[in-house]
């Protein structure tokens, strides 16, 4: 059961936080952020730890190379699920097995995806819209097989609309929210609903403006779980809260600078967000400057969080 409180003292495993910040669960998820470019446009391969208040460096393998890559796909992506982490660019996918630390190779996308998005619902990756090698807006998802390794295509979940640059978020083991992005007709403030079990869609209140270049979190806020969206190449700094029961947006304290193909995850129970190599957290009622950094500047890489009691040595 999660518990959103504020208060100045948080005690976690021994650990005093002498901030306050929104406690969603006390959970000791670590975020692993992924890939990425570097200065010249040089691949990143370097995998970093991220608890709330450190990040390490060279406690899980680097990435392996890759021999080529498709310069045009941006869309680093990857998802923790069922003991792994998914991690996916250009056209070709890697699977962490965090325990052991080891990296293997597996299938990549049936279609190369540029800026697309991915999530975890259940216990199943999902890759969803981007553009293909053409320029053209893709409907289409694909799930990832873990016994197979490999990926396989979804034609019943198919969008109505193509997208790119947008965001999705679970809401639940079986749904998921799909929440604005770009089309062929401009930018999109849809949010839809989809039940990957039913397949059945369902329209939600859209963004209380068009956005793209976001990212989006699932969380609790004063006790009512929702969606966070942040940022974006139109919105800037403007953050938003959409409460899943009352199906209402709220407006939120703006983000600290102005951002957009940024990443937002739950790191121990704090909502944290990563723009090249700088990181805010949100204290529940403002975005603070965390007295963290990544080793070095990244652009288009991946986020996603992962067991602490899984990783040694951070």
């Amino acid at each position: 059961m999660w518990a959103c409180l504020l208060i100045p003292f948080i005690t976690l495993w021994g650990q005093v936080i002498t901030v306050p910040f929104v406690v969603q669960t006390l959970s000791s998820s670590y975020g692993i952020v992924l890939g990425g470019y570097g200065p010249g446009y040089k691949d990143l391969r370097q995998v970093e730890v991220v608890k709330h208040d450190k990040v390490c460096s060279g406690v899980i393998k680097d990435v392996p190379a890759e021999s080529g890559r498709f310069l045009g796909d941006v869309s680093g992506m990857a998802e923790y699920v069922n003991g792994s982490v998914v991690f996916c660019r250009h056209s070709a996918c890697w699977r962490l097995d965090v325990a052991k630390n080891s990296w293997q190779k597996v299938g990549g996308f049936q279609t190369i995806r540029d800026r697309a998005s991915s999530l975890t619902v259940g216990d199943q990756m999902l890759v969803l819209g981007g553009q293909d090698v053409t320029g053209s807006d893709l409907i289409s998802f694909e799930v990832y097989d873990d016994k197979a390794k490999s990926w396989r295509a979804v034609p019943e979940w198919e969008m109505a609309q193509g997208r790119y640059s947008f965001c999705s978020v679970p809401v639940n083991d079986t749904a998921m929210l799909i929440i604005g992005g770009y089309s062929k007709n401009g930018p999109l403030s849809s949010v839809e609903l989809l039940d990957i079990k039913s397949g059945r869609w369902e329209k939600l209140p859209d963004l209380p403006q068009p956005r793209y270049g976001h990212a989006c979190l699932l969380m609790e806020l004063a006790g009512q779980e929702g969606v966070l969206v942040s940022g974006g190449a139109l919105t800037g700094s403007d953050v938003d809260f959409l409460n899943i029961k009352t199906r209402k947006w709220k407006s939120l304290p703006p983000l600290m600078y102005r951002t957009d193909g940024h990443k937002m995850v739950l790191i121990e129970g704090i909502p944290t967000l990563f723009s090249w190599e700088h990181i805010e957290q949100f204290d529940g009622t403002s975005w603070v400057n965390a007295e963290l950094k990544l080793s070095q500047s990244r652009s288009a890489f991946a986020v996603t969080t992962i067991p602490g009691h899984l990783v040694r040595g951070c």
